[in-house]
């Protein structure tokens, strides 16, 4: 898994957590258990009466026992084009 995650560095990914948490940020590195380091990072928070909130965080750590899943959206990439 580490070598797939070379390729994502500096792009914006989102990381589902294993309690079900959306952070989205822009991965800066990892090591070899998976802990993720996410800059300019958010969470996204779901809710059926008051839609989606994103809560800042900044730099963040995301422990690698605690990462469920990763992806990168070609939309983001236009995003990060843009900044």
């Amino acid at each position: 898994m580490t070598s797939a995650l070379e390729n994502y560095i500096n792009r914006t990914v989102a990381v589902i957590t294993s309690d079900g948490r959306m952070i989205v940020g822009t991965l800066k590195g990892f090591d070899q258990t998976i802990n993720l380091i996410l800059d300019e990072s958010h969470e996204r928070v779901f809710s059926s009466s008051q839609g989606v909130e994103q809560v800042v965080l900044g730099l963040y750590i995301v422990r690698g026992d605690n990462v469920g899943m990763y992806r990168w959206n070609r939309r983001w990439k236009n995003e990060e084009m843009m900044r």
